[in-house]
C-alpha cells in the first residue's frame, strides 16, 4: 500500500537585485506619501527636492557625506530622495516605522561636521548614528533610517548590488549569518533583500494596519506602533470606522483620533503615577 505523500511548495524563485536610483527614489516617496494619506504626517513636514537636479550642495551636506567616504552614486541617491520631518517647522526626523525614524542628510538637520572636535569623522558609526555597529559603511552603501531603543530597522542601502540590508528582528540571519558578517561585514547580519520586495511588504503592512500610523496628541509625538501598543487598538478602529483605506475621511480620522489616543495614553500614565 502506498502512503499519499503531501506535495511541497516549491521553494520562492531567488531575488534578482539592481539598482535603479529613480526606481528606489519612487518607492521611498510612496511610503512616505502613504503616511501623509493617513494623517500620519503632515504633508508640509515632508520635504522634497526640485527635480530634476535635486537637493543643491547648500541643502544636502555633501562635505560631510564625502569626509565620510561615500560615492558619487550614493550622493546623487541622497539628492534626489525625499526627507520628512516630524511636523511642519519642526527639525526632529519623523517617525516612518515601528521605532524607526528617518536620517535626513540635508544641512538643516544633520550637521556632524560642525562639532568641536576634528576628528568627528573618524568615530565609531554607531555614534554617528549612521549605522547598527561601529565598523564604517563601504562607500557604496547608506543609512536611510535609525532605530529607536535598538528595536527599529535600519534600512541599508547598498548601490552596488541593488538591494537593502534591513536591520531589524524580521530581517536578521542570526545563525545563519555569514562568518564574515561577525567582524568584516557585519550589515551581512541582516538578509539582503530587493528595493521591490522590502517596501511592498511594508506598504502591505501598513495598509492593511499591522504597524498603525499614530498622530501626535498632545505631548505625546506621532508614532509608528503594533496594533497591541497603548493607544494604538483605538487608532486602529479608527481607521476603520473613517472609511480606510477605500474612502478614508482623513480629516475626520485625525479629529477622533488625537483626542482618543491622548485619552488612552494619559489614562496609562495616570496610573503609572498612583
Amino acid at each position: 500500500m502506498f502512503r499519499h505523500l503531501k506535495k511541497r511548495k516549491p521553494p520562492a524563485p531567488p531575488e534578482v537585485f539592481g539598482y535603479d536610483r529613480d526606481v528606489l527614489v519612487a518607492l521611498v516617496r510612496r511610503h512616505y506619501d502613504l503616511l501623509v494619506a493617513m494623517g500620519h504626517l503632515h504633508p508640509a513636514a515632508l520635504q522634497a527636492p526640485l527635480e530634476p537636479d535635486g537637493w543643491s550642495d547648500a541643502q544636502l551636506n555633501v562635505d560631510a557625506l564625502r569626509a565620510l567616504g561615500r560615492s558619487e552614486v550614493i550622493i546623487d541617491l541622497l539628492r534626489h530622495l525625499p526627507y520628512p520631518r516630524a511636523g511642519p517647522g519642526r527639525r526632529a526626523d519623523a517617525s516612518v516605522h515601528y521605532e524607526t525614524k528617518v536620517l535626513s542628510y540635508l544641512r538643516n538637520t544633520w550637521r556632524p561636521d560642525a562639532t568641536p572636535q576634528e576628528w568627528w569623522d573618524k568615530q565609531s558609526w554607531a555614534m554617528l548614528r549612521l549605522a547598527p555597529f561601529d565598523k564604517a559603511l563601504p562607500p557604496h552603501m547608506i543609512s536611510l533610517t535609525y532605530d529607536e531603543a535598538a528595536i527599529g530597522c535600519i534600512w541599508i542601502i547598498d548601490t552596488e548590488i541593488g538591494c537593502v540590508y534591513p536591520h531589524g528582528d524580521d530581517y536578521y540571519l542570526y545563525d545563519d549569518a555569514p562568518r564574515e558578517a561577525e567582524s568584516h561585514n557585519p550589515w551581512l547580519r541582516a538578509k539582503p533583500v530587493s528595493f521591490t520586495t522590502f517596501f511592498n511588504s511594508m506598504h502591505e503592512q501598513i495598509t492593511r494596519l499591522k504597524i498603525v500610523p499614530c498622530p501626535a496628541a498632545g505631548r505625546h509625538r506621532a508614532a509608528m506602533c503594533k496594533p497591541g501598543d497603548t493607544g494604538a487598538k483605538v487608532v486602529r478602529q479608527l481607521y476603520r470606522e473613517y472609511g480606510w483605506p477605500d474612502q478614508f475621511n482623513k480629516d475626520g480620522f485625525r479629529r477622533a483620533a488625537v483626542p482618543a489616543r491622548q485619552a488612552a495614553l494619559n489614562e496609562v500614565l495616570d496610573w503609572s503615577d498612583a
